[in-house]
C-alpha cells in the first residue's frame, strides 16, 4: 500500500497524509486553514479537494464564505490500512 502512496504526487500526498493524522479530530478545517498547515497553494488545494471529494474521500460544505472539509468513513478505512501497512 505504500508503494501506492509513493506513486501519488506530491500535492495530494500531502493533503491526504495530512487528513489521515487529523481524521479523528473533531475542530472543523477550512480549506483555506489547511492550505496554511499542509503550506501549499490555497489553489491547489481546492482543486485536490474537489478530486477527493469526488472520490468521497471528504465532504466539502460551506459554511457562511468559508468552505469546512469534514473526512468520510472512507477515508479513515483508507487511513487504517495506510497504517497498517
Amino acid at each position: 500500500m505504500k508503494e501506492l502512496l509513493a506513486l501519488i504526487p506530491e500535492s495530494r500526498r500531502k493533503l491526504l497524509l495530512f487528513l489521515c493524522e487529523h481524521r479523528n479530530e473533531f475542530r472543523p478545517r477550512t480549506l483555506s486553514r489547511i492550505s496554511q498547515e499542509v503550506q501549499l497553494a490555497f489553489a491547489t488545494t481546492v482543486r485536490v479537494m474537489k478530486k477527493f471529494e469526488a472520490l468521497g474521500f471528504v465532504k466539502v460544505y460551506e459554511v457562511g464564505r468559508a468552505k469546512v472539509v469534514v473526512p468520510t468513513e472512507k477515508l479513515k478505512d483508507l487511513c487504517a490500512k495506510l497504517q497498517d501497512a
